[in-house]
């Protein structure tokens, strides 16, 4: 259904979604010449169009035929078949401002059917939308997609194209046209019906969320809208030249489109505040005189967009031309031309729209349709390029797997610098804005300095503490429900060569370089150790940096090098019971937390499920820890061998998943008596395909698996000699592991076929970690939104949450369960609508109302529950706490023994 539902969303809004038709000029031609029976013209014009709207098309979505994206075209777009608009004599003029008013037809019959509001907010319409006479267009489509389906379609919308421009329209149909009614508005539609409202309303926890996607793609659009031009020194400037474009991109010119919108933004938002209805060329003739010969060529230019130099040049020129200073503007330079909105709490985006709608609303009668038409003209163009950029930064279900997410979280996530005054406050403001909010960890990186790591937690303190005081009036009143944050300090998986040489180790053994990973579990044991000494010199700090993390690509970085490192995190030698404060108070140590990314992306499902039970039995975690993601302990054993009947892996990692296996069946009971022959006979076929004829002398299986297990230790550790017996053999092939000759053949891809002994072998080890997490008590954190756009589910209500938290398999005990966003810019979501969609699966999948809430409210409560904030304190002693622990870090040499 998602495929379909895709599919039908990017033809229906193909001619604003992205820069193919940047200009338009392609659709009105051809919706000209149909009109005007030009049957010979119209033919050329119509085959040149469909090869390329064929080839963007196919190149997002997966339709059953050409003849399924022919009657999808027809359905939305019939202009482009038959004389559609006037059967009455029409000009050109006329053929092209009925195809603007038609695309806006298009965007408010789906603002009909998908949005309202309630309670003084924007919602979604998860009701059933009933046609009210005008939707002769698409009636059909909201009795074939029931109201759950619904949800569907949004989801995959919202990731398409920004809403913005649907909020809008639904604000002015709705005559909200007062600048006041845009108060509190910052591009959240809330997907919450009323019941599940007042389940939320008692607080949800955001558990799983990378600090440096805390933002929306509004901020991120601001940021360029507003910069001041400078490419080499400003961040967005920096982050503009260095953007690196997707492999769907539809134009690489980011600074060409960029500057292009700004000057179009600009310039009708200027033409709006003049009130005056004249063709935009002719009223920057007369407004401009000295300046339209270079601003008319870059609004209009039919091939392209303008050299660079030129565009920043027209910004400037319009920015002195009306007097208005990147000061005088603040935040965004729409509040500088809309001043009835200088008051008014929202994005200067929402502001433009909301003036573009209102305009439409005024002159919809207009009888100078030239006038209209340049104004529509430059405007679907900024739509187009505004499209065009929100696909490169938000990800859809194009590709699984995190290296492909790897170039969407960068480009969404670096248009914004830490180092930035005000980036924190910022971050923390728009996650606040969610009402349900009461608790939020972000994950952030580890400095390689303490000072460094030292003054970014101030940073974030004194960010905090003034949205405490502004935006919820502490000051005044203490018992004000107010969110509470954490730190979780995640190590980034980095990938390492496999050019080493033991031999130079063994000569040096400073030189962990000539180790596999030495120098990368080095680095990380070093940043272990500034964090714990932070946390145990400065009173209150360990109950705001609560939690350690792995993060990134999951193929990048073996168990293994995290193993000690992990061990040394929670080494209770190392970490205090009680500190005294600065005002001779005892004060108790808050322990640190773990959690890991594990599971979530695998070449083979046995992969994903060995990481999750090396995480669990090496990296020292207790019950209350959590595993990020888990998609491997949820999903369909069996659908997936059908989808992955051969799997391509590297030799090395299929070696380890078979002694894994082998190991896991070795402490069971109940084993089928033919799954130790068949893994008996692959780890010696795989084996010696490495070791060659080594294989035929002395080493056993049980060598092997022991060797497997020795990795997990300190990695110098792993290769030093025990007296113990059989320990020389072992060490022996554990150095092979830094040998580059044997790395090469480990990292040779193999093919691998899931015959059905593998797949029962998966259904074991799957069931096993199953039940080794739930009796453990780790938490899974669950990430609907992203697990659907990377990992292998194929729908947003086929998430691993339905599987390990149902209840209803009597021999797997539930899994605790954590809902969270992770990267909120690159999926275009929130903390509620997370937990909405997750409910409304609920319901698609039969279960009633009344169950689908409770299910809820416990999960809700588990969030809250296993968050790694406590909530043991009231908010004067957490505010007390507050204000003594910024003191302390404002002050360099502060420690607790000080």
């Amino acid at each position: 259904m998602a495929d379909k539902i895709k599919l039908m969303l990017s033809v229906a809004f193909f001619p604003v979604k992205d820069l193919l038709f940047v200009r338009n000029d392609d659709l009105v031609e051809i919706a000209q010449s149909i009109h005007n029976n030009n049957s010979k013209q119209s033919m050329a014009n119509a085959k040149a169009f469909m090869n390329k709207l064929y080839s963007s098309i196919l190149s997002d979505c997966s339709p059953s035929s050409l003849d399924e994206i022919n009657l999808l075209l027809e359905k939305f777009h019939p202009y482009l078949f038959r004389r559609y608009f006037s059967e009455t004599a029409m000009n050109d003029n006329e053929i092209e401002h009925t195809l603007y008013n038609y695309y806006f037809h298009l965007i408010s019959q789906f603002t009909r059917a998908l949005l309202s509001h309630r309670d003084g907010e924007m919602v979604f319409k998860y009701w059933k939308h009933e046609s009210d006479g005008h939707d002769d267009l698409l009636g059909d489509i909201w009795e074939a997609y029931t109201e759950l389906d619904k949800v569907h379609m949004f989801s995959i919308l919202s990731r398409l194209i920004p809403l913005d421009l649907f909020i809008a329209s639904y604000y002015i149909s709705n005559h909200l046209s007062n600048p006041y009614q845009l108060d509190g508005l910052y591009q959240h539609i809330n997907l919450v019906d009323a019941p599940l409202h007042d389940v939320l309303g008692h607080g949800v926890a955001e558990n799983h969320m990378h600090a440096s996607a805390a933002f929306t793609f509004t901020m991120l659009w601001q940021s360029c809208m507003n910069f001041n031009g400078d490419f080499k020194r400003s961040a967005v400037g920096k982050y503009l030249s260095n953007f690196k474009t997707s492999y769907t991109c539809k134009s690489v010119q980011i600074k060409e489109y960029i500057l292009t919108a700004q000057l179009i933004r600009l310039i009708l938002a200027h033409y709006i505040d003049s009130n005056q209805i004249v063709p935009i060329s002719k009223w920057i003739s007369n407004t401009m005189q000295s300046h339209a010969k270079l601003l008319l060529p870059s609004l209009f230019k039919e091939d392209g967009f303008t050299d660079v130099s030129d565009l920043k040049h027209c910004v400037e020129l319009l920015q002195k031309e009306f007097k208005k200073g990147e000061q005088e503007y603040g935040n965004d330079w729409m509040f500088g031309v809309f001043k009835e909105y200088r008051q008014v709490k929202t994005y200067g985006e929402n502001i433009f729209l909301h003036q573009v709608m209102k305009y439409r609303s005024q002159h919809s009668k207009e009888e100078n349709k030239t006038s209209m038409n340049e104004f529509w003209c430059l405007f679907f163009r900024y739509i187009r390029i505004k499209n065009e950029f929100y696909q490169q930064v938000n990800q859809s279900k194009a590709v699984r797997g995190l290296d492909y997410f790897r170039g969407y979280f960068e480009r969404a996530t670096g248009g914004f610098d830490s180092k930035e005054k005000g980036y924190y406050l910022d971050m923390l403001r728009n996650l606040f804005q969610n009402q349900y909010l009461k608790k939020v960890e972000f994950r952030i990186s580890i400095a390689n300095r303490e000072s460094t790591n030292r003054r970014n937690i101030l940073k974030i303190l004194n960010a905090y503490k003034k949205i405490l005081i502004e935006d919820f009036n502490v000051e005044q009143n203490i018992e004000v429900a107010f969110p509470r944050i954490g730190i979780v300090y995640h190590l980034i998986k980095q990938k390492d060569d496999i050019n080493k040489d033991f031999n130079k180790y063994e000569k040096d053994n400073s030189q962990l370089a000539y180790l596999y990973y030495g120098r990368i579990q080095q680095q990380y044991m070093d940043k272990i150790k500034m964090v714990l000494n932070l946390r145990n010199r400065i009173p209150y700090l360990s109950n705001f940096i609560v939690g350690l993390d792995a993060a990134s690509l999951e193929n990048n970085t073996p168990i293994q090098v995290f193993a000690s490192v992990f061990e040394a995190a929670r080494d209770s030698k190392k970490d205090r019971m009680l500190m005294v404060d600065r005002d001779g108070c005892l004060t108790k140590q808050q322990s640190l937390f773990f959690t890991f990314h594990a599971g979530e992306d695998f070449r083979h499902l046995n992969s994903g499920l060995r990481r999750i039970d090396e995480v669990i039995d090496f990296c020292k975690f207790h019950s209350g820890d959590r595993i990020g993601h888990g998609i491997a302990l949820g999903i369909s054993v069996e659908n997936w061998v059908n989808e992955n009947q051969k799997v391509i892996i590297p030799r090395g990692e299929y070696l380890d998943n078979l002694l894994w296996t082998w190991g896991v069946y070795t402490r069971a009971s109940d084993v089928n008596y033919k799954i130790y022959p068949y893994l008996q006979h692959k780890i010696h076929e795989v084996a010696k395909s490495i070791l060659f004829d080594a294989f035929d002398y002395n080493i056993s299986i049980e060598m092997l698996y022991e060797v497997y297990k020795r990795r997990f230790k300190p990695i110098p550790d792993s290769l030093i000699y025990e007296n113990s017996p059989g320990i020389t053999d072992i060490i022996h092939l554990t150095k092979l592991y830094h040998d580059k000759n044997f790395l090469e053949r480990l990292m040779a891809p193999i093919y691998v076929r899931t015959t059905d002994m593998e797949k029962e072998i998966t259904i074991d080890m799957q069931r096993y970690v199953r039940h080794k997490v739930a009796m453990n008590g780790i938490v899974v954190e669950v990430n609907p939104s992203s697990n659907y756009a990377i990992g292998e589910i194929n729908s947003i209500y086929d998430n691993q949450f339905f599987q390990i938290n149902n209840g209803n398999d009597k021999d797997l005990p539930n899994t605790m369960i954590s809902i969270n966003t992770d990267d909120p810019i690159v999926f275009n979501t929130n903390i509620s609508n997370e937990i909405a969609y997750l409910y409304y699966g609920m319901l698609y999948r039969g279960i009633g109302k009344s169950e689908a809430l409770g299910w809820i409210e416990n999960v809700r409560k588990s969030g809250m529950d296993t968050s790694f904030i406590r909530d043991n304190v009231s908010n004067y002693d957490y505010l007390k706490q507050l204000d003594c622990l910024i003191a302390a870090l404002d002050d360099p040499y502060y420690c607790e023994e000080c």
